[in-house]
């Protein structure tokens, strides 16, 4: 099991940036502000329900879905009921395309 080091910013190149607890939760705070979610490490892996996918994207559960139809959005089907489910970082990517071709 990996060692807890507590809070830390890794910047892209993989060095890591120590934060106090203070400076963590104001980090957190003014992210939530801006609308930016942080996605601990490891967490990026985990996989998510298409609700959980719409609200992080913004959009309505149905519009996760016929992302997913289209092929916009990968997805994969888990569980006997073969429920719907996608890729934490494939969200994550999806809607970091979605604002980079707003801004263009």
């Amino acid at each position: 099991m990996a060692e807890n080091l507590g809070p830390a910013l890794i910047d892209p190149e993989g060095c890591r940036h120590n934060l106090s607890v203070r400076e963590y939760q104001l980090l957190v705070s003014f992210a939530a502000h801006a609308g930016v979610r942080f996605a601990p490490s490891g967490e990026a892996d985990a996989v998510i329900t298409t609700g959980q996918a719409a609200d992080i994207l913004g959009v309505s559960r149905r519009t996760v879905t016929r992302m997913l139809d289209r092929g916009e959005l990968p997805g994969i089907r888990l569980g006997l009921n073969h429920h719907r489910s996608v890729r934490l970082a494939d969200v994550l990517a999806f809607k970091d395309r979605g604002v980079a071709s707003r801004e263009s």
